[in-house]
């Protein structure tokens, strides 16, 4: 199977009142198309970072992120946005617009690419059923429990079909049962519709629950990557 996205050489370097700081050092990664790739590392270690630079949201101060064969830094940017639609992305903190109700959340990206209005909401629905969430499209974000906010969050980052969905702390802020259903319907997701998906965590048990393959992230350097058993395999 093909990579989909590849990372080679990439350093990124942030410039503080302190002098620089080198966040990411020689980072080299593959993620195959249709995995569940896990990254995995303690809080500050630059995993969040490596991720935003999947999809040039930070662009490295070196090294290359090819994305389907495409070299991201050569991109215009119009043609940046163009990719990033093929790039889902949900977060820790869901990032919904609470003013907006369900259906509406769902629907902006596809109104900000310019779908119709009744084209738009045929295919939020349609999302909303894939989440079991369909009763709640009047719902308003304040109305919903946390693994509810999450299901919208990933109903939305899936409206306009990409190919691949970034998972940045995801679960982070839920319980553990409904961490376990988040994992259960992202691997449905997965598995139905080829998505891959790439999941940024400090908890190794959801690495171990739903990952096919892992990189270890420490103080901005990769340390291991490889399949879950060969990398966390005697790690309890």
């Amino acid at each position: 199977m093909s990579a989909i996205v590849e990372v080679k050489n990439l350093s990124k370097v942030f410039l503080s009142k302190d002098g620089k700081v080198h966040a990411l050092t020689d980072i080299n990664l593959a993620v195959e198309e249709k995995s569940i790739f896990g990254i995995i590392g303690m809080s500050g270690a630059g995993k969040s970072t490596l991720v935003r630079c999947f999809n040039f949201l930070e662009r490295p101060t070196e090294g290359e992120v090819r994305v389907e064969g495409k070299d991201l830094s050569v991109l215009t940017h119009k043609e940046l946005l163009a990719m990033r639609t093929d790039i889902g992305m949900i977060f820790q903190n869901f990032n919904l617009l609470m003013q907006k109700n369900v259906i509406e959340n769902v629907m902006l990206p596809l109104r900000i690419t310019g779908t119709k209005r009744e084209d738009a909401a045929k295919r939020a629905r349609e999302l909303l059923a894939i989440v079991g969430l369909e009763e709640k499209e009047r719902a308003y974000p304040s109305q919903l429990s946390g693994g509810q906010m999450q299901r919208v969050a990933i109903a939305r980052a899936l409206a306009n079909r990409p190919k691949i969905l970034l998972c940045d702390e995801a679960t982070s802020a839920l319980d553990p049962q409904t961490t376990q259903s988040i994992l259960a319907l992202l691997k449905r997701i997965n598995g139905e519709f080829g998505i891959t998906v790439i999941i940024i965590t400090h908890e190794m048990a959801v690495v171990r629950e739903i990952c096919d393959r892992v990189a270890v992230i420490e103080k901005g350097r990769l340390e291991k990557t490889g399949s879950v058993k060969e990398v966390l395999g005697d790690v309890e």
